[in-house]
Formats: C-alpha cells, sequence, structure tokens
C-alpha cells in the first residue's frame, strides 16, 4: 500500500508498506478521505510532539475492509474515525475528560493515521457513517473539536461572537455560532476572500484583524480564537467584553509564550478557556454532517492524491484556500447508500 511516511523533521514522502496486519479488536479500513490540518505541519516542522517515521493523518474515514469475526462492523461499512485514543480508567477518562488522559495517543500523531491506502484502528475508535458523502468524513473530527469548544462557550443564543481565523476551523465556528443563534457573528481575519466566504456561511459581518482593534474593541460576549497565533490570542483577549468569554481552539507551537495581565482577567471578569481536541463529541459531529446543517463544500479548496500531499504540507496554504482533502484510495468519491 501507499501512504505519506514522515521520516524526519522536515521531510514527508510517499513510501511503499505491507498492509497493516490486524489485531484483535482492531479493523483495517480503505481511507476514502483525509484531511490535511495544520496540526500536520506543525508535526512535520517539529513543531508538535510526535514520533517517527510516522504516517501523517488524523482527520479521515474511509470504509471497513477487515473486522473481528464477532464485531458490529462489516466490511464495506462507511466509518468515521476519532484518532484520539484514551485509556478509558484513568480519573479523568472516569469523568468524561478523554482529551485530558495521560495516557492518550493519537492515531497520526503517535501511530500510523489515515494518509495511507489502508490503515489499522482500534475498533472503539469507529462511528457509523452511513449516508455521509465520504468527502466529509475529513471534516468529522474538525468539527468535533469544534463542538467541544461549542459546548464550553456555552451559548444559549443571543450572543455577540467573533471568530478569529479564518481557516476551516473559524468557517465551522461561524456556522455553528450561527445555527445555535448568536445574534451577531463576526469572521475577523486577513484574508478578504475567507470574510467573504464566511458571510455567505452565516457570519453577519467580518473584518480585517487591523480594522477589528480600532472599530470592534471589547464588544464581544464570546470570542473563539481558531488560528492558534500568538497575535490573535492576544487579539481576542482585546475583542471580549467585560464578563466575556475566550476560548482557544487554535494551537499554537508548543514552547509559545504570551504574557497575560491577572489583573485585567480579574476586574473584567473574562474567562480564558483552552478547548483540547474532540472529547466523546465524534458521534455528534458526523450526525451534524450527515444532517446537511453545515455547507462543506464550500470548505474543500482541493483535492488530492497522495502524490501531491508532500509538497502541499511543505508550503504554507494558498490565499483563499480553506480544506484540502486528500483521497488516498484514488477512487472517486460518491455518496453512500444509508
Amino acid at each position: 500500500m501507499r501512504c505519506i511516511e514522515m521520516q524526519s523533521i522536515g521531510r514527508a514522502a510517499v513510501t511503499e508498506r505491507p498492509v497493516p496486519v490486524r489485531e484483535p479488536g482492531w479493523a483495517l479500513v480503505d481511507v476514502l478521505a483525509c484531511g490535511l490540518c495544520g496540526t500536520d505541519r506543525h508535526i512535520l516542522r517539529g513543531e508538535y510532539p510526535s514520533r517517527m517515521p510516522l504516517v501523517l493523518g488524523h482527520e479521515f474515514g474511509g470504509r471497513v475492509r477487515e473486522a473481528d469475526p464477532d464485531s458490529r462492523w462489516r466490511a464495506g461499512d462507511l466509518v468515521t474515525i476519532d484518532p484520539n485514543i484514551a485509556c478509558g480508567s484513568c480519573d479523568h477518562c472516569r469523568a468524561g475528560r478523554v482529551a485530558l488522559c495521560p495516557d492518550r495517543y493519537a492515531l497520526g500523531v503517535d501511530i500510523d493515521g489515515g494518509l495511507s491506502e489502508v490503515v489499522a484502528v482500534p475498533e472503539t475508535q469507529l462511528y457509523a457513517a452511513s449516508g455521509i458523502d465520504p468527502l466529509h468524513l475529513a471534516f468529522i473530527e474538525p468539527l468535533a473539536c469544534c463542538l467541544r469548544g461549542m459546548d464550553l462557550a456555552g451559548l444559549q443564543g443571543g450572543e455577540s461572537v467573533a471568530v478569529i481565523g479564518g481557516g476551516v476551523m473559524g468557517q465551522l465556528v461561524v456556522q455553528l455560532a450561527a445555527l445555535a443563534g448568536a445574534s451577531r457573528v463576526t469572521l475577523i481575519t486577513r484574508q478578504a476572500s475567507r470574510r467573504s466566504l464566511a458571510e455567505t456561511l452565516g457570519a453577519t459581518d467580518s473584518a480585517a484583524p487591523d480594522a477589528a482593534d480600532r472599530d470592534l474593541g471589547r464588544t464581544y460576549d464570546v470570542v473563539f480564537e481558531c488560528a492558534g497565533v500568538l497575535d490573535t490570542v492576544a487579539q481576542a483577549l482585546r475583542l471580549a467584553r467585560r464578563g466575556g468569554s475566550v476560548i482557544l481552539l487554535g494551537i499554537p507551537p508548543e514552547g509559545a509564550t504570551l504574557p497575560v495581565s491577572p489583573f485585567a482577567l480579574v476586574v473584567d471578569e473574562l474567562r480564558l478557556q483552552g478547548s483540547f481536541l474532540n472529547p466523546l463529541t465524534q458521534e455528534r459531529a458526523a450526525a451534524v454532517v450527515r444532517d446537511g446543517a453545515l455547507n462543506l463544500d464550500a470548505l474543500i479548496s482541493r483535492r488530492l492524491t497522495l502524490d501531491e500531499v508532500a509538497e502541499v504540507l511543505a508550503s504554507d496554504p494558498g490565499e483563499g484556500d480553506i480544506k484540502y482533502v486528500v483521497e488516498p484510495t484514488g477512487r472517486p468519491a460518491v455518496p453512500s447508500i444509508p
């Protein structure tokens, strides 16, 4: 089988490997779609901890090729995969905080992931995806992360919401905030094309970062930071009104630090909340995609083969690009039959 293997920091290439040998309790999945994520670039650049050699890719799904004989899964089942594997028995897991499990490991980060024609996956990580366009399988994991952020924000309807970052996470949060009944949703990003797109997806308005600081400061009940850049984290704190919340969904490089005023946090009663991964939200995300509540096709910038991935990962996203979806098997993606 062919896969994208990260062989050292800064080096990833198409590699031929044997199809994995299936272990009991695991399934083999033919990967139909895998999204490229900013975290993949961080891993490749050595900015996010991982191991090598490693098959990258953690936003993926496909069809079951082989599973345990007594499994609920059968060959041909369309599935989405939660890449984050928790122990299930520690204090955090028992409390439902599986993202904080000290023994958690992840497909595409710690063990081989979905930028491959075939991947081995624990059956515990599979969720049904019947009725979903296979291309949309690449969105379920990032959407699950966004749903976690929405849960932490606790929108009740009527709030003013700012979303910083016009990539896939930001565009998904714009749509989710609109669906949650926010009275105002502002997308803040430097790229005009991304701002325009957000206004077709549910944003009531948009702004470039400089204009947001000049005209919009301290007016938002909730600010979602979706870029993972120190400057935008600082801006999120400037945009939140007194008593407001800042939800950090973007992941800055490991080791990056930012001065924060504890005085302002106390006096303004600001809530600064990190949101990590997709604890217990993968199935909900699949249901949202299946229901057609979101416009995902508008977010697909390019469909890639495995042969194009290494060059794309080594470069910054193109101007206006949102999501690159890789089809490792090379088969055309068509909607599955429920």
